[in-house]
């Protein structure tokens, strides 16, 4: 293996030399930068087309720090680190020069990183995904000599689909058919760019009924359209894609899924995800390929199918075809299926929406749990948001089963999708959690798109969380969800997957591909409005962006508008920093002779926080409001008497750096334990016990709030199943391998947060 593919790698530059086109497409086009780009790199080439190969080279076979040297783009730089870090093959892709003048250019580049030797599967869609971020169109410049790339262009820049009409031929197991009739409108000077699966077998490209030069490399589909009249033209693509994921027999077992009850030996389901890039798109987070979907699949009659959206079927000689069509404006589909599936259909909340359940036997569920379930979560929500993407009164539920053993993973289009061990639908004792709630209430702000899409995907979604326990179990559920998503921005899971938090390392605009980010932080956002504005100031807000998400490029900008439309007044000044700083607030106060002096310490950007404080002297608190938008302000005070503590945002309304808390002590009983460490969602490793007897105990000081704590006895965790329960029942004893501790503001602790 390695010898072939040290070979493919040399073929592949050796081409290269062969491939650039340089043509003329008119004047300059200004396209603004995705993201703030670093220093000027180091060097550059004589000529863009030097360039190319130079940047080919490095992307290729050169250190990160090489290839650092010559590319400025900070996502495309991460790419090459990790696929370096991993070890994984590099190869070049396309390079083309798409159009120079004496002092500028634009060049087509790509890329692939190989699954490493050692990891197994590799598909098409893994490439595509991986390179998302560095496949692309960039801007060179010349600078005295030298040619040097200066920052990536917008992938989608003045090119849109309208709309695309699919027909898919399934061999499950084995590969897709597809022929995709597009309506696009190429209004770049540059040519039409999708991304796609680089597993794809291209058989047929035409444009408005002709041949058309076209490229495909590194997950990127390249189509000449320099020189045509901008408007709607009719791109028709014809091509074939292997079956990407592992696709288990009906009659074995397996450790990762249950067994089909089907009798031969066909696979017992596969899917084609809308995050396998089955067809043409731009980039998940794009406003400019929202589109009609139309899609008709044939598959063999033993199989059932979801499109993901609302559909159709019949079944003749043999094969079933579905067809399906988007209520709303949508850019990737979702295809699954499966051999065992029992679709059933339900009018949910009086015929407010339809309900399709695709569930194999044995499914932890049954069709009128989640009809149930499904209905309380649109109770909640409707009333306040309206309806999801207006109106979208179909929601498909999902068992995909080559998702293993899990629970419920994600939201495609308008399908809910669920491995095949979904055994909660809520959790209210460890997290709280509902995420059930969650990928439902996606449905509302889906198709959001731009730098902070995730933010208002994944942060709403899990907002609405909040908002459907709340309903079920009351209001310290919910505020104990809202300390969870605290704990779990300061010491949760970072962009690099590793604990710690994000203080400090990681804005939301920085890294538009990061979700974890936007689950705590972005949630909070949210939550902050809703508390600022009120409800039915923020339930205005949120319904008018919602009435026209996926119209289009939706993102934060039309969400600040939309919220200061509703509020009268321009809320950029308190959004604007949340987004883009990489720090929370660090607020403290405190009494200096008669006044009360307010600062907030972070870093990087100043907020704009309406702050209540307490003022505690005594049995007796006073409450003070400060609107705080400086490094410091000053509000007199009454008499305070003799002051012992000044609480910032004592109800927690915010999310902030908290200095005031206790020094916890846990103790644990275990005679026979060799070695105990305390883990939690307050510290990002596990802390040694100290043994004294048949105890083990542990102190730490932490800030005020609620924390979820398990002992590792030996180096094995209780399951979640005997973590649960132990939170549910407390023990007396100091036996229990978990509980919850809530920690109160009795000492201020100097340079402390939650570790």
């Amino acid at each position: 293996m390695p010898n072939v593919m040290t070979a493919l790698r040399l073929s592949a530059l050796a081409v290269l030399g062969a491939t650039a086109l340089a043509a003329q497409a008119g004047p300059a086009t200004h396209f603004a930068t995705t993201v703030e780009m670093p220093a000027p790199v180091e060097a550059g080439a004589p000529s863009p087309d030097s360039l190319l190969h130079l940047v080919l080279a490095r992307f290729a076979t050169g250190t990160p720090e090489a290839f650092d040297s010559i590319y400025p783009d900070p996502l495309g730089r991460v790419v090459v680190q990790g696929a370096a870090q991993r070890k994984q093959l590099r190869t070049p892709g396309l390079g083309r020069v798409l159009w120079s003048n004496a002092s500028r250019a634009v060049l087509l580049i790509t890329g692939t990183v190989h699954e490493g030797h050692a990891t197994g599967i590799e598909t098409g869609s893994d490439e595509t995904n991986r390179v998302r971020r560095l496949s692309g169109l960039y801007e060179a410049r010349r600078s005295g000599s030298a040619w040097m790339l200066v920052r990536q262009i917008p992938f989608d820049t003045l090119n849109y689909i309208r709309a695309h009409v699919l027909h898919v031929d399934i061999e499950p197991g084995r590969l897709s058919r597809i022929v995709d009739t597009l309506t696009i409108d190429a209004g770049s000077p540059y040519g039409f760019a999708t991304r796609i699966n680089n597993a794809t077998e291209l058989q047929l490209v035409r444009l408005d009924g002709k041949r058309v030069k076209y490229a495909f490399g590194g997950g990127v589909l390249w189509i000449d359209t320099r020189g045509r009249k901008p408007g709607p033209s009719r791109l028709v693509l014809a091509y074939t894609i292997p079956a990407e994921h592992e696709a288990k027999a009906t009659t074995g077992d397996s450790a990762n899924v249950r067994p089909s009850t089907s009798p031969d030996t066909l696979p017992a389901y596969g899917a084609m995800n809308n995050t396998d890039a089955w067809h043409p798109f731009f980039n998940y987070d794009s406003g400019n390929d929202f589109s009609q979907l139309t899609v008709t699949v044939r598959i063999p009659a033993q199989y059932r199918l979801t499109t993901s959206v609302p559909q159709t079927e019949t079944v003749r000689n043999g094969i079933r075809t579905i067809h399906g069509t988007s209520i709303h404006p949508q850019f990737l589909l979702a295809l699954l299926y499966d051999r065992d599936w029992t679709p059933v259909t339900q009018k949910v909340n009086g015929g407010e929406f339809t309900l399709e359940t695709f569930f194999a036997p044995g499914f932890h569920f049954s069709p009128d749990t989640i009809a149930n379930t499904a209905a309380f979560v649109y109770r909640v929500l409707v009333p306040r948001f309206g309806e999801p993407q207006a109106p979208s009164r179909y929601l498909a539920v999902v068992e995909d089963r080559q998702l293993g053993h899990s629970g419920w993973q994600v939201r495609m289009n308008n399908a809910v999708i669920s491995g095949d061990s979904a055994l909660m639908l809520d959790e209210p004792a460890l997290g709280p959690s509902f995420a059930f709630a969650h990928e439902v209430s996606h449905g509302w702000t889906m198709n959001s798109s731009g730098l902070a899409a995730n933010f208002l995907q994944e942060g709403w979604a899990t907002f609405c969380e909040s908002l459907v326990l709340g309903a079920k179990y009351g209001a310290d559920m919910e505020r104990a969800f809202w300390e969870r998503m605290r704990t779990s921005y300061v010491t949760g899971l970072d962009r690099a997957g590793f604990l710690g938090g994000f203080e400090g390392k990681q804005s939301i605009l920085d890294n538009p591909d990061n979700g974890r980010i936007h689950y705590s932080k972005g949630s909070w956002i949210l939550h902050e409005l809703d508390y600022v504005l009120g409800d039915s100031t923020f339930d205005r807000g949120m319904r008018a962006f919602i009435s026209t998400n996926g119209q289009g490029p939706h993102g934060y900008p039309e969400f600040i508008a939309d919220m200061s439309n509703a509020a009268g007044r321009d809320l950029t000044s308190f959004v604007m920093p949340w987004l883009s700083g990489k720090y929370i607030p660090d607020v403290e106060a405190r009494v200096e002779g008669s006044s009360l002096v307010v600062t907030q310490a972070q870093p990087d950007v100043l907020f704009d926080l309406p702050l209540d404080v307490a003022i505690v002297a005594g049995a007796d608190t006073t409450r003070k409001t400060v609107h705080l938008a400086t490094r410091a302000d000053t509000v007199p005070l009454d008499n305070a008497g003799a002051v012992t503590r000044v609480l910032v945002d004592p109800d927690h309304h915010f999310l902030l750096r908290r200095h005031w808390g206790e020094l916890e002590r846990f103790t644990f009983h275990s005679p026979n334990a060799k070695a105990v460490e305390l883990a939690g969602n307050f510290t990002a490793k596990p802390i040694a016990a100290t043994r004294t007897g048949d105890d083990w105990t542990v102190e730490v000081p932490m800030p005020e709030g609620r924390y979820l704590y398990l002992w590792r006895v030996d180096g094995k965790s209780p399951s979640d199943l005997e973590a649960i329960a132990a939170v549910k029942a407390p023990s007396s004893d100091s036996t229990a391998r978990a509980g919850v501790r809530i920690v109160r503001p009795l000492v201020h602790l100097d340079d402390r947060d939650a570790r």
